[in-house]
């Protein structure tokens, strides 16, 4: 049986590696869900994860996006498929869990694939101005990725990527500043909110702002996920 991972059991920069992969992917897979809302035409891939969908997707990458930048991304998706597979999950999560998974698999393969089948960019003349790039920079067409893929598609591929991020976001060591730390050690002892506000001279309303920024730096859901975070990091007594 294997027991979930912790923030222990793998360096912090592969973890937050994972979690900016699937930034990146949620925010592709939003840009495209908004495409297709402002009546942009639907394509044949329902699943944009596929390395089919990449197969055509990275061409519009590859056309917008400079050589070194696009080495990069795929650098972090490989390496996140890495650490994604070292990783035990909770059950509810494993359809999201491969659909990212199968995303950046594809995506870092058909990238190493396109830069090593494309011609570079030209060398700038030695004489050139060195601020000056040798292609006009150009952005990505999220809008010829929608005509890739479904509405359907796309949702569900943001779905995942949040859903595994949120997921990630659990396994980072927490953060927090002076005023949070005071104010878990606070709800941690038992104190009722309306004593916290009266101590601290907010409002109720305030404090349970603060408290749900507090839950959101811990990358728990609420109370009770938060104080067993906070327990694991040792950032209250158990």
């Amino acid at each position: 049986m294997m027991h979930p991972v912790t923030s222990e059991d793998l360096p912090r920069l592969d973890v937050t590696q994972v979690h900016l992969a699937c930034g990146r992917v949620a925010g592709v897979a939003q840009a495209i869900v908004e495409a297709h809302r402002f009546g942009k035409p639907e394509g044949p891939h329902e699943r944009p994860w596929t390395a089919e969908y990449h197969r055509e997707a990275v061409k519009i990458y590859g056309n917008a996006l400079p050589r070194s930048y696009q080495r990069s991304i795929g650098t972090v998706f490989g390496r996140s498929v890495e650490v994604m597979g070292e990783l035990s999950i909770p059950a509810a999560l494993a359809e999201d869990w491969l659909i990212v998974s199968e995303y950046l698999q594809g995506a870092s393969l058909s990238i190493d694939h396109w830069l090593s089948t494309t011609e570079p960019d030209p060398e700038p003349e030695p004489d050139s101005p060195p601020d000056i790039e040798p292609r006009t920079p150009t952005f990505v067409h999220y809008d010829e990725l929608a005509n890739l893929t479904t509405l359907k598609g796309a949702s569900r591929l943001e779905q995942a990527a949040l859903a595994v991020q949120s997921h990630m976001n659990t396994l980072l060591p927490a953060h927090l500043s002076d005023e949070e730390l005071r104010l878990l050690k606070m709800v941690a002892s038992g104190k009722h909110v309306v004593d916290i506000a009266l101590e601290l001279n907010y409002s109720t309303r305030s404090i349970h702002r603060k408290l749900a920024k507090l839950w959101g730096s811990l990358g728990a859901h609420n109370r009770t996920e938060g104080l067993h975070k906070a327990t694991e990091e040792h950032l209250i007594d158990d």
